[in-house]
């Protein structure tokens, strides 16, 4: 065998392992239990957009994080999530900065192949890098547990998370624990493509406040098993906000 015929055996071979090993969350929303192989890195950038209202005035926030995902094992994984926020009001202010950043661990201790259903716990810890005064942070540590759930149910896979928020160190008025849940159902188009749908409600932070109860419609599309990108929007049935909408693309290293 040639020198060039091995290179590309080789490079072949390699792309094989890598695409072989992967092991993308397969949601547009809700924490899955699906997690990167033991020693892959997977980086994701997450992009959303919010409309609303703020005391009477049309308002938008936009968002970015960037998650940095290890695997520990093939059932663990930790990850750090740095993140941007822009808010403005409209004929008001407007504020650009870093927010707050999250730092994760999710270890799943049951699988579907063997007990019929994934189960996963997932522990975070909210890090207030944001500015409090700008309102581009909570300014608290919030540590976060949530417990997830998946199973395939004929053609459809479904993902359900639930879980809550404690809000160390409340400021008036600021609820001390915030209740979260999650339900995302999975179609797979294709070995590629998937048309996703989620309903979550979570309880509201500031008393007076609205809780949140919203439907989500996305699509996931891996073109490479390494390598994804979606799409969401997003409508909320109260005034905790208007609609939204929702981007994302990753690659596994």
């Amino acid at each position: 065998m040639t020198i060039s015929k091995r290179l590309v055996v080789t490079v072949v071979l390699c792309l094989f392992a890598v695409a072989a090993s992967a092991a993308w969350e397969r949601t547009v929303s809700a924490w899955d239990t699906r997690l990167p192989a033991q020693g892959k890195v997977q980086l994701s950038l997450w992009g959303d957009y919010w409309a609303s209202e703020a005391a009477g005035a049309d308002a938008t926030t936009l968002n970015g994080t960037l998650y940095l995902t290890y695997g520990i094992a093939d059932n663990w994984s930790a990850c750090v999530a740095p993140s941007f926020t822009r808010w403005d009001v409209d004929g008001g202010d407007s504020e650009t900065g870093i927010s707050d950043t999250d730092v994760m661990t999710t270890y799943r201790f049951m699988d579907e192949a063997e007990a019929g259903v994934d189960l996963a716990v997932q522990g975070r810890v909210q890090i207030p890098t944001g500015d409090e005064d700008k309102g581009l942070g909570t300014g608290h540590v919030e540590p976060k547990l949530m417990l997830l759930a998946s199973k395939a149910l004929g053609p459809i896979i479904a993902v359900a998370n639930l879980g809550g928020i404690a809000v160390l160190d409340a400021n008036d008025g600021e609820e001390d624990f915030i209740l979260r849940a999650e339900l995302e159902g999975i179609y797979p188009l294709s070995d590629q493509l998937s048309l996703n749908a989620v309903v979550s409600a979570m309880t509201a932070r500031w008393d007076g406040a609205d809780d949140m109860v919203d439907l989500g419609v996305g699509a996931r599309f891996t073109p490479q098993e390494q390598l994804f990108v979606l799409g969401a929007g997003y409508v909320c049935f109260t005034d905790a906000y208007d609609w939204g909408a929702q981007i994302a693309a990753g690659f596994e290293f």
